[in-house]
């Protein structure tokens, strides 16, 4: 697995020396610019992806379309062409503007509401300890707009897994005046807001000035949830909690070495093994994926035996659509030469079975499908927090812990799909015209051998209600953690 990563890391993520591309000049695209990325983009989707049509059908694509093109050629700017790019409900699928948009608009010509708010429940909350409006208070309204108004607005154009609604509402929450600005009101001066404090039932209005992009940028540091930055900046953070003998451990990628990650796992157990701690706490809320093989690696220090790590990866097409808009992760163009390289390797290493291209053993080398106990395995008590934001190999890994029953869940569902989810070989195509970056994987992740489909990602056994979240949060704390702490461990 280690092999594969690299091999793909080399095919497709080089550098290839620097770009020398023309200036973008913005306002000079025209509505035949739009519309021809657009077509552009439903072709890739449609030959490459994985399964398109997997949450919606063909023809609700089709509708989608058509209304996008209605909506362009009626206002053909660039902020409308990225709001109308029609979803089919990948949560790894990307569209990201270029630098000459986020210079022209993001900083300079769009504006922002004044606080950061968090979402809970279909309920939007004061994220922030302001002068103008109460810690925690709810947000009835803004300029006329119910919350569920703009939830659901919102929500229409970020890309969620399937039917799974936390990762839509855990994008909301991370970056709530981005979306605001981008999908509801990208030049509003004011906001007339009403809300109504906490433990009050007292409905007050007010109106606030718009914050320019820097102003929000300071603003939105202060951000009072989630509580776990220090851990959240670290690929791998450990802390200790010696009242309670319990250690947590904070893996918030697992795109990671071999190497890497055995050693930071094994310090940690190490050290609760020879503290003889009894709880160990494992946070996977902002954990998008990466290598499964390191999902397992991490599972095999809470296993007390050896267990089931099988996995594989699918693709409807290996040869590659339009790789004359291939691009590595630094924009610039892949040559033809990387591109045959890369097809062949695909070629070696998937078979093509019932109109699909599924991974064979040369793609699934140096992957241990009986894997055993690490030497230094904990024993003890496990807790998996998980949230909207746990994607990919993060969910294999939750899906081990429940179907092995080795822990307990706490947190929210998965963003990721509980048995396959669209991972693992991503490519970045950049559009001609607009210079947008398409990204998304052309293979299906899946858990298992043939698992069936479903709709949800893995379901924790406990979630905390929002007026427990809330309590928490009015006194600083880390809702899940201290939930674990206070709640399901035994303070010796």
């Amino acid at each position: 697995m280690k092999r594969m990563y690299y091999i793909l890391a080399l095919g497709l993520s080089l550098i290839l020396g620097t770009v020398n591309a023309q200036k973008l000049e913005i306002e000079n695209l025209t509505k035949e610019d739009y519309l021809s990325d657009l077509q552009l983009m439903k072709e890739i989707i449609e030959t490459q992806h994985p399964d398109p049509f997997r949450f919606q059908s063909k023809q609700q694509w089709e509708n989608n379309f058509t209304q996008t093109i209605k909506n362009i050629k009626k206002k053909p700017e660039y902020l409308e062409f990225l709001n109308n790019i029609p979803k089919i409900s990948d949560g790894h699928l990307s569209v990201s503007a270029p630098d000459e948009f986020n210079i022209a608009y993001i900083k300079e010509k769009l504006s922002y509401f004044p606080i950061p708010l968090i979402l809970l429940e279909n309920r939007l909350f004061v994220n922030v300890k302001c002068a103008e409006v109460p810690f925690l208070s709810e947000i009835i309204s803004i300029n006329g707009r119910t919350t569920l108004n703009i939830i659901t607005q919102m929500s229409q154009h970020i890309q969620g897994e399937g039917a799974i609604k936390t990762g839509i509402e855990d994008q909301i929450s991370d970056d709530f005046v981005s979306s605001y600005s981008y999908y509801i009101e990208p030049y509003a001066k004011t906001f007339d807001i009403e809300y109504k404090e906490p433990l009050s039932q007292e409905h007050k209005k007010t109106t606030l000035k718009a914050s320019d992009y820097y102003e929000i940028y300071y603003k939105s540091s202060q951000k009072a949830s989630p509580i776990n930055r220090a851990e959240i900046n670290n690929f791998i953070d450990y802390q200790f909690y010696k009242r309670e003998l319990t250690g947590k451990l904070t893996v918030n990628t697992f795109e990671l070495s071999e190497q890497m990650a055995y050693q930071n796992f094994s310090d940690f157990f190490k050290r609760v093994n020879k503290e003889s701690y009894k709880n160990v706490i494992i946070d996977l809320r902002n954990n998008k994926g990466g290598n499964p093989q390191i999902a397992a690696i991490l599972y095999s220090f809470i296993t007390k035996s050896n267990f089931e790590n099988k996995f594989n990866f699918k693709a409807k097409n290996i040869t590659l659509a339009h790789p004359e808009f291939v691009v590595g992760d630094n924009g610039a163009r892949v040559s033809e030469s990387e591109i045959r390289d890369y097809e062949n390797f695909l070629y070696q290493r998937f078979n093509l079975k019932d109109g699909m291209y599924i991974g064979n053993e040369r793609l699934k080398e140096g992957v241990t499908e009986n894997f055993p106990a690490d030497k230094d395995t904990f024993s003890g008590n496990v807790f998996i927090v998980t949230s909207g934001n746990t994607y990919s190999a993060a969910v294999y890994f939750a899906k081990l812990v429940q179907d092995n029953k080795r822990g307990t869940l706490v947190g929210k569902e998965t963003g990721g799909n509980a048995n396959n989810t669209f991972a693992g070989y991503f490519l970045n195509y950049k559009l001609p015209k607009t210079r947008a970056i398409l990204r998304f994987s052309f293979t299906d992740l899946y858990f298992g051998e043939n698992p069936p489909k479903v709709n949800t990602g893995i379901i924790p056994e406990i979630s905390l209600t929002i007026d427990q979240r809330i309590n928490y949060l009015v006194q600083e704390k880390d809702p899940d953690v201290n939930y674990i702490l206070e709640k399901l461990i035994i303070k010796k």
